[in-house]
C-alpha cells in the first residue's frame, strides 16, 4: 500500500511544493518516503518597497490597490444601469 503527501512550504513571497510517494514498510504498517513524484515553487514578484511596508506591519498589497478601485467602478457602473433602466 502506498500513499501520497503534498508539502508546502509558505514563504512571504513565494510558495515551495512537493509531492511524495510513501510506501508501506514493515509488520507494523510504518510508511517510508519512496520518492518525489514532483516539486515546484511559485514566487511572487514584490517590489523592495512593498516588501519594506509588508515589514512594517503594511498587509496592503498592489492587488488590494486594484481592487478597491474596481470594486468602486463596478458600483457606480450598477448605479448608472439602475438609473437607465
Amino acid at each position: 500500500m502506498s500513499k501520497k503527501v503534498l508539502g508546502l512550504d509558505l514563504g512571504t513571497n513565494s510558495i515551495g511544493w512537493a509531492l511524495v510517494n510513501y510506501e508501506e514498510s514493515g509488520d507494523k504498517s510504518e510508511f517510508q518516503p519512496s520518492g518525489i513524484i514532483d516539486i515546484g515553487s511559485r514566487i511572487i514578484p514584490m517590489d523592495a518597497a512593498t516588501l519594506s511596508d509588508f515589514d512594517n506591519g503594511n498587509l496592503k498589497t498592489q492587488t488590494a490597490e486594484r481592487r478597491k478601485y474596481r470594486s468602486a467602478r463596478r458600483l457606480y457602473e450598477r448605479y448608472l444601469f439602475i438609473k437607465v433602466v
